[in-house]
């Protein structure tokens, strides 16, 4: 159940399954595992997605060739750092996460809000 809820949230936040997977390898994968995140700890995730280090094993010229890891896109990262705030958000307002209720449009339009909190006043957008 978390598991099928954590694909249908990433796939409603336009991330590839590549990049789920990848998620996955790094420890998340269920929704919840967001709350633990803040967004230069999703920044540090993604990083490590593309350069996990290390080296692959092989033969002959493929022998210890580099670890690639997976390309994460910036858009990717972006709605992965949406993602991670939205979840949050729900967490700390106290209001039940519902995943298949998650665009990528209200996403999106939170993720574009987060500073009227603070600095409503002035009428700002980010």
């Amino acid at each position: 159940m978390a598991a099928a809820q954590f694909t249908l949230y990433m796939n409603n936040c336009n991330v590839t399954n590549a990049v789920r997977l990848a998620l996955i390898d790094q420890g998340l994968d269920t929704c919840d595992s967001f709350l633990g995140f803040n967004d230069y700890d999703m920044k540090a995730v993604c990083k490590r997605m593309i350069q996990p280090g290390g080296t692959l094993s092989g033969r002959g010229a493929a022998a210890g060739r580099a670890n690639r890891g997976t390309p994460v896109t910036f858009v990717a990262e972006i709605n992965l750092r949406k993602a991670c705030f939205y979840r949050k958000l729900h967490n700390r307002i106290q209001r039940p996460f519902v995943a298949a209720a998650a665009t990528l449009i209200l996403v999106n339009d939170v993720w574009a809000d987060r500073f009227c909190e603070y600095y409503g006043h002035l009428h700002i957008k980010v």
